[in-house]
């Protein structure tokens, strides 16, 4: 790609940018520069030998300062590790950042741009001794053989509006750690099932005994019948009949065929945002307080591709057919999807319905859904697990592949993250308390929610947001639709 400015033509692409410094040059020069400047020359050495040797190259040098330029993730990965479990002894410690995105390759074959100034606060953040990446970098490295990390959540970086996902790439001995943890919880599991397995026969005899001669109360028949009619499947809620105005709570419906599946839900308060001390949190998180949102109807699933290629075959959805990165369509979600397609999609359904009661739902009620009357950080509880959400993951699920909510709604955490209705504000201050999405008369980026197949848990919370510009089409983001009810 070329940029045409001032008569000058700038080459840009994308690259994986490794930023480092040396911890402490500064005292090291105060102590003894002569011998400063030879450790740095050493380091700078070594660190050109490794670049080169991963297919990277050294191509700024600023003081106890480094930026090097890799092809790819995998190799940048690689040479950092090398880097970080190979220091020669008396080496002074150093800090590394990485991160990929478009660099701007100058006339002298230097690099400008945002890919090279997130590696740069990245590293800022990193402790002495280890590797601070961007969510981008560890998406495109994490297949490599050798790599590991560890979510250290959400970041403010100097001078960049948006907050970045990080993780720390684990060098030899925090990996060895981690393993030798994982085998010890291992043995000890082990070793409890091997007691219990031992003295099973004489557990069993004692819990038979105590069984037989158990305390007979008078309210056990009642209590045995309520038990049994808990255990009866509750029956899908009936259609709303002329004497309601509105469809009942739980009632699924579907307004068209190859429409979204719906599912109504009460509304009513809730407490928005996450405290302080929930980990992952977003300083764009709060501060918390209690919305109200009226009843409506919200998308049992996320869109799918089935149905947006529905739309595209209708003459909707912008004519644009998003790639599916070869893992098939079908019930998979539709992703790589803007803010302004999906606008395009609810108009398109709006006219096959004859109405204008679909859209997509605010952020207020996102999230209402997606917590289903939990105060928790996850609908589930304090954590989720990869058997209640797709995230950390290679690809897409079919939507539905996990149980739903306690509302009846699927994959609110996990698969495709989500765009809403709202402008990103970067916190709760001035934003409504009735349920109703945050609009700007100049808007530059718009609310995504519930994180993404690729995403670490921390971004699939309930309260976690995330942001895009209206027109960007991102892989793994998508939407579900909401629908007002009359």
């Amino acid at each position: 790609m070329t940029d045409q400015t001032s008569g000058e033509e700038r080459v840009i692409r994308l690259a994986s940018i490794v930023s480092i410094d040396i911890v402490g040059f500064s005292t090291m020069s105060e102590r003894d520069q002569r011998n400063a400047a030879r450790k740095v020359e050493n380091l700078r050495a070594r660190i050109e030998r490794v670049a080169v040797a991963n297919g990277g190259r050294l191509f700024n040098t600023a003081g106890d300062g480094f930026m090097l330029e890799f092809a790819s993730a995998g190799q940048a990965l690689g040479a950092i590790q090398e880097l970080l479990d190979k220091r020669s002894k008396g080496e002074p410690p150093i800090r590394v950042g990485a991160h990929v995105g478009d660099v701007i390759v100058t006339a002298t074959d230097d690099l400008l741009g945002h890919g090279v100034n997130v590696a740069a606060r990245l590293q800022e953040l990193a402790e002495p001794r280890t590797a601070l990446v961007s969510s981008e970098f560890r998406s495109m490295a994490r297949n490599s053989p050798q790599s590991a990390f560890q979510s250290k959540g959400q970041k403010p970086l100097e001078n960049i509006d948006q907050r970045v996902q990080t993780f720390e790439i684990l060098s030899k001995r925090q990996k060895f750690a981690r393993s030798s943890r994982r085998i010890g919880s291992m043995a000890l599991a082990a070793a409890v099932l091997g007691v219990l397995a031992y003295f099973s026969p004489q557990l069993y005899s004692i819990g038979m005994e105590y069984w037989r001669n158990r305390p007979q109360p008078a309210a056990e028949q009642s209590q045995a019948n309520t038990e049994q009619a808990a255990a009866t499947p509750a029956e899908t809620p009936a259609s709303p009949t002329e004497d309601s105005p509105t469809r009942v709570p739980g009632y699924a419906f579907s307004d068209c065929t190859g429409c979204p599946e719906m599912t109504v839900l009460a509304g009513g308060l809730f407490v928005m945002g996450s405290p302080d001390n929930e980990p992952g949190r977003g300083r764009d998180e709060g501060p918390q307080r209690e919305v109200s949102v009226t009843p409506f109807a919200m998308g049992k699933y996320e869109v799918t591709f089935a149905q947006w290629d529905a739309c595209l075959a209708g003459g909707g959805c912008n004519g644009y057919s998003p790639p599916d990165a070869g893992w098939g369509r079908g019930d998979r979600p539709v992703t790589g999807v803007s803010w302004e397609d999906a606008q395009a999609y609810v108009n398109w359904l709006n006219a096959q319905v004859g109405g204008t009661s679909y859209r997509l739902p605010s952020e207020a009620e996102w999230e209402y859904a997606a917590r289903a009357g939990q105060a928790a950080a996850y609908a589930f509880g304090a954590r989720v697990t990869q058997t209640e959400a797709t995230f950390h993951a290679r690809q897409t699920t079919p939507v539905g592949a996990h149980a739903p909510n306690a509302f009846g709604i699927y994959d609110m955490h996990g698969n495709a993250g989500e765009l809403v209705e709202d402008c990103y504000a970067a916190n709760y201050d001035l934003a409504p308390i009735d349920g109703v999405a945050v609009e700007a008369d100049e808007c530059g980026r718009r609310v995504y929610r519930g994180g993404s197949y690729n995403d670490q848990a921390p971004v699939l919370r309930a309260a976690a947001r995330r942001s895009t510009e209206p027109t960007s089409r991102t892989q793994g983001i998508g939407f579900r639709v909401a629908r007002s009810l009359d």
